[in-house]
């Protein structure tokens, strides 16, 4: 029964080793991504190389032509900004599989929202479609490695960021692909723009039908409710707090010891054991 139980644990072991592995080599673990909605400026080239924070920064960093954290902050956020929007479309199919994570892909067959990613590179690994919160997510760590603090401003129903420099706050929405600038080209942030709605209205006509510009100027406009973010660095976004991307942080390092340990714990079983002496006769 022992022996049993040991081959199982090191047939079960080696499985999710090789589901791992194939993860990590190969297309497995890629997600579904949606095709760019009709405004959207995708760069599947910029998609194709930039499977992690570093090398989109970097490529935003080419864009610019010199050190992004040598130039005056609102340029550097230009050319980060538009990094993130031509990365992206958007899509709420982001969630790991059996070979990107089976750790979490399993744990989704109980709380459905574990499947879903909140790691920068993991997004950026597995795909190239992402939610508003994501992708704002994104754009402010990259600002954070620019030295430019930033926050996230969670609106009833959007999420945007916003970056500070000049002594002010101005708002970032990769996701819509949108800033609200007033007549001297300046760009506002969430607050301000909600006390302008003619402007909101222009910056976001186009982006959809009608109803949906109309939602974003509801969204913008009840302000009762906005919450401002900031996360320590190399934290996970989670609209619901830090112990969501602890948990997705935890599983991304246990993908490979507990396969080794379920094998050693089988091997263990699987050994045999001494033949006991039986009693010296008399």
């Amino acid at each position: 029964m022992r022996r049993t139980a040991g081959l199982a644990l090191i047939l079960a072991g080696a499985f999710l080793l090789v589901v791992s592995l194939v993860g990590d080599r190969t297309d497995a673990g890629r997600y579904v991504n949606l095709p760019p909605r009709s405004w959207e400026r995708f760069d599947p080239v910029l998609a194709s190389r930039t499977p992690d924070l570093e090398s989109l920064y970097r490529a935003a960093q080419g864009r610019a032509g010199r050190n992004l954290r040598e130039m005056q902050p609102q340029e550097a956020m230009d050319h980060l900004y538009g990094a993130v929007s031509d990365r992206f479309t958007h899509g709420d199919r982001a969630k790991y599989n059996l070979f990107s994570n089976w750790i979490l892909w399993a744990a989704g067959t109980v709380s459905p929202r574990r499947r879903y990613m909140q790691d920068p590179d993991a997004l950026l690994r597995n795909g190239h479609s992402a939610m508003c919160g994501e992708t704002s997510y994104i754009l402010l760590r990259l600002a954070g490695m620019a030295g430019i603090p930033s926050r996230h401003v969670h609106m009833n129903g959007h999420i945007v960021m916003e970056a500070r420099f000049s002594d002010r706050w101005h708002a970032y929405d990769p996701d819509f692909e949108v800033l609200v600038r007033d007549g001297s080209g300046k760009i506002l942030s969430v607050a301000e723009a909600a006390a302008a709605p003619g402007l909101l209205q222009r910056a976001y006509a186009g982006r959809g039908p009608s109803t949906q510009t109309e939602s974003v100027l509801t969204i913008y406009t009840n302000t009762g409710d906005d919450m401002y973010v900031s996360y320590p660095p190399k934290s996970f976004f989670s609209p619901v707090g830090h112990w969501p991307g602890r948990v997705e942080q935890a599983a991304k390092l246990a993908r490979y010891p507990v396969p080794a340990a379920l094998m050693a714990a089988g091997a263990l079983l699987a050994r045999p054991g001494r033949p006991r002496k039986g009693r010296p006769r008399r």
